[in-house]
């Protein structure tokens, strides 16, 4: 039940986030091309969303097999033996999430400290003027009258995303130990190309009656 309602709220985050990513782009191409003119604030926050969005996705990649991987040797291994290397093979993509999560720990820890900000995104003044600047500064490192967004809040996601692809590694050691699952999922580009010749092969012969009986 938690990992379904999970797993929904993984996909309207994911939904949110490329959809205001589009209307964003959109918005400034029509400014550009339209008004002659431009938002910076528009290109670093796009370029946040889409971080948020491939860091965030990643555990979801895990979740419905969207990620590429090489399994030609581990197919051809007997049951037994293919339990043990995708075990192992969770384990070793534990070790790489708890890696990058002591590295993004130590990296937006010192951004905190510093109070670096965002170069060109900045909260609404009637945000600023609900805080107080002592709380806003020694806790929220967030200058009131300069008003930029930290980097450590805008680049949290990599504690999130890392700690939501760990999760999803454990889950899915749990499940291999269980016999639920024989290891990771992986995306079939080959098999999914020939899908796509097969539909088109299909749809070719129908074009070509229907363009015969307009003429």
């Amino acid at each position: 039940m938690i990992s379904r309602l999970f797993g929904y709220f993984e996909e309207g985050v994911l939904n949110l986030l490329i959809t205001l990513m589009t209307l964003l782009v959109f918005t400034e191409v029509v400014a550009r091309f339209f008004f002659s003119t431009g938002f910076l604030w528009i290109q670093e926050l796009t370029l946040t969303l889409c971080g948020w969005f491939v860091l965030f996705g990643m555990s979801y990649g895990v979740k419905v097999g969207a990620h590429i991987g090489v399994d030609a040797f581990v197919k051809t291994l007997p049951p037994k033996a293919k339990k043990i290397t995708s075990l192992v093979t969770a384990l070793i993509c534990i070790a790489y999430c708890v890696l990058f999560l002591k590295g993004s720990w130590d990296y937006l820890s010192q951004m905190y400290q510093i109070g670096v900000p965002m170069e060109d995104i900045h909260f609404p003044q009637f945000f600023l003027k609900a805080l107080d600047p002592d709380f806003a500064w020694e806790t929220l490192k967030i200058d009131v009258d300069d008003g930029a967004v930290p980097i450590w809040l805008s680049q949290s996601i990599l504690l999130i995303g890392f700690s939501m692809l760990t999760w999803r590694f454990v889950e899915l050691f749990i499940a291999i130990l269980r016999n639920q699952t024989t290891g990771l999922t992986f995306a079939n580009e080959a098999k999914e190309s020939m899908h796509l010749i097969d539909d088109s092969a299909q749809q070719t012969p129908e074009t070509n009656k229907n363009d015969g009986e307009a003429k």
